[in-house]
């Protein structure tokens, strides 16, 4: 495709008409991806994200020469314009093929899009390249899923229990003893006060 088609392609991402919009992103992606033509990415992209993107697909270019990417469906909706995708390449260092599919949600402001975000298998990717995701030795990718999972509530509460019985234990121990205590002290009080009284009555003997 032409470059001067490819830029036509950008005019009608502004139109209101959906066929065109499907039509004119399609295009576009083509240009920039199976082309290289990067200068539709200055077009259609704001000057903050479009050094970005020229970055990013000029690296994948490089490192898949064969590449090809086929834009399947177009959703727009307001601002926002979505695209599933299927790129098709062979590593040029590992000279393995790899088919990756993909979902694309930009958002246009003024224009231009202002923002794109892409979703793909990452882990397919590299299994077909022959690279193996292996986590390190001890470590489970699970581990934060079983230590956010819910104990069983009889679990939990059981250690409480205990030491609920063991206060109230604790409790009636030390209530015994105070009462004990307190008997003990009464009793010591009362034999004084047994032992005194004869004490008090010897000056009546002596009395004339």
């Amino acid at each position: 495709m032409s470059r001067s088609l490819g830029l036509c392609t950008l005019l009608a991402l502004g139109t209101g008409c959906a066929g065109a919009k499907e039509a004119a992103i399609k295009g576009a992606m083509h240009d920039i991806w199976n082309e290289g033509d990067l200068s539709v990415i200055d077009a259609a992209y704001s000057a903050e994200l479009a050094a970005e993107v020229k970055e990013f697909v000029a690296e994948n270019r490089a490192l898949y020469p064969d590449i090809e990417v086929t834009v399947g469906d177009v959703v727009v909706r307001g601002d926002k314009w979505v695209t599933t995708w299927t790129v098709q390449g062979t590593h040029k260092d590992l000279g393995k093929a790899v088919v990756i599919e993909g979902v694309s949600v930009r958002t246009r402001t003024d224009g231009v899009f202002v923002e794109e975000k892409m979703f793909y298998d990452r882990k397919s990717v590299y299994d077909q390249l022959g690279f193996r995701v292996v986590p390190p030795e001890g470590v489970s990718p699970f581990d934060d899923i079983v230590a956010e999972k819910p104990r069983d509530e009889g679990a939990v509460d059981a250690p409480e229990a205990e030491d609920t019985e063991a206060d109230d234990t604790e409790a009636d121990d030390t209530e015994a003893e105070d009462t004990e205590a307190d008997d003990s002290e009464a009793g010591d009080s009362e034999a004084e006060d047994t032992e005194e009284a004869p004490d008090a009555a010897e000056p009546a003997e002596d009395a004339p």
